[in-house]
């Protein structure tokens, strides 16, 4: 669906260049949502803006739909941009158009006929829960509203991909939630491939399917977003999750243990199972729960738990092999967290 190749762009500055993505090569799968996390300054944003042409890469290839568009000018950029719709931070409206005026907008572009802009323009509200709105102005609308309002515009050419940078960024937890799901829900229903750029790993977790880590204009990690929650590879992504799945435990708990700490972790069906429960039941030990969560990636559980286990150190290290047997994965603790 989207190839990208080797794309690089270099930003020219009064104190020399800037390097904004360094080399990147990334798959994205037709009807898929494809998270990409980074922290300011990552490059993130300049790679979306690439991915359209909004920025013009300076070398490397960006492929979708077969066609690559750093090959093509004029008409048939245009078309093929039109395939591409893009939701922005701070929604870009047009502030002196009303709510319908601005999705026209899109479509007008685009050389709709008349009659049928009126039409799509009603179906596109209604598409995002504001039929009621098409007359009002945006300085009218909530934060909320005025993204379901770009939504709209982004979709108005029945684009097969849709680029988010930052979407979500500029609006409150719970207005972020609707409008994640009615993002996903676009995404099921229409099979539109979603690119979603974000520094929050809640939205990623929330409706991700697979995901790319960036870092000084480099992607250090990437793939399903089941995978990298409970098994990242770099200190950057570990970082990230964090911020969604704590094992902050107060240090005064911590300096009371007596016993070994363990990190214990389960994947898929057995994150529902008593592993440790029938651990503890098995085996010559003690067992004192200090942390554990259940979270529901991508409709699968992870279960996540630190522990303490008192005993003999063959009864412990019997204990561990008896849980990693059924499917935990344990990491033992030597001097706290």
């Amino acid at each position: 669906m989207i190839h990208i190749k080797n794309l690089s762009k270099v930003y020219k500055t009064k104190k020399g260049t800037v390097s904004g993505v360094d080399n990147v090569s990334l798959t994205i799968n037709e009807g898929e949502i494809f998270g990409i996390v980074g922290y300011s300054g990552a490059g993130k944003s300049s790679l979306i803006r690439c991915m359209n042409l909004l920025e013009q890469p300076t070398s490397g290839e960006i492929e979708v739909n077969g066609l690559d568009l750093t090959k093509l000018s004029g008409e048939k950029l245009r078309k093929a941009r039109l395939k591409m719709g893009m939701i922005f931070q701070h929604f870009h409206l047009i502030s002196q158009k009303t709510v319908g005026e601005n999705i026209a907008f899109a479509l007008k572009a685009a050389n709709t006929p008349g009659k049928r802009i009126n039409e799509r323009v009603e179906e596109l509200l209604e598409m995002v829960s504001l039929s009621d709105k098409k007359d009002v102005f945006p300085a009218q609308l909530s934060g909320g509203q005025k993204q379901r309002v770009g939504i709209a515009r982004a979709l108005a050419n029945n684009p097969s991909v849709l680029l988010c940078d930052e979407a979500t960024s500029a609006l409150d937890p719970n207005t972020t939630l609707s409008i994640l799901r009615l993002l996903k829900k676009i995404n099921r229903e229409f099979n539109i491939t979603i690119v979603l750029i974000t520094h929050e790993m809640n939205v990623v977790k929330e409706i991700c399917d697979r995901m790319a880590v960036m870092q000084d204009g480099k992607v250090v990690e990437h793939g399903e977003v089941y995978d990298i929650f409970s098994d990242p590879q770099t200190e950057l992504t570990k970082e990230f999750i964090t911020s969604v799945v704590s094992f902050d435990v107060p240090k005064p708990i911590l300096d009371a243990c007596t016993g070994r700490i363990l990190k214990v972790l389960f994947r898929g069906d057995v994150a529902g199972e008593g592993v440790i429960t029938d651990t503890v039941q098995q085996f010559n030990i003690k067992g004192n729960f200090l942390h554990g969560s259940i979270e529901y990636i991508q409709e699968r559980p992870l279960g996540l738990f630190l522990m303490e286990l008192k005993g003999t150190d063959d009864d412990i290290y019997q204990a561990i092999s008896y849980m990693e047997k059924r499917g935990a994965r344990v990491e033992v603790i030597e001097n706290g967290i």
